[in-house]
């Protein structure tokens, strides 16, 4: 059984999803039980890990070995 929820989303953040629903072509409520979904069950990054990407990415110079490069290179993004 669905059931309406109400809430408040940044305005950047809602025109991104209202466009990835659009070019996915699903209503926005699908989208948003989805990225629910895989949060509540595991599939977001916990603290620890966003805080280590964030190093590894955001850090000058940036720190990643050439085999870590690759492997982001020919990841398929589109596989989750």
């Amino acid at each position: 059984m669905k059931q309406k929820l109400g809430t408040l989303i940044e305005e950047h953040v809602m025109r991104l999803a209202k466009r990835r629903a659009a070019e996915e072509g699903r209503p926005l409520y699908e989208l948003i039980e989805d990225a629910l979904t895989q949060y509540l069950n595991g599939g977001a990054a916990s603290a620890n890990e966003r805080e280590m990407a964030y190093q590894v990415f955001c850090e000058r110079p940036l720190k990643l070995s050439r085999a870590q490069f690759r492997h982001i290179l020919e990841e398929n993004c589109w596989d989750s």
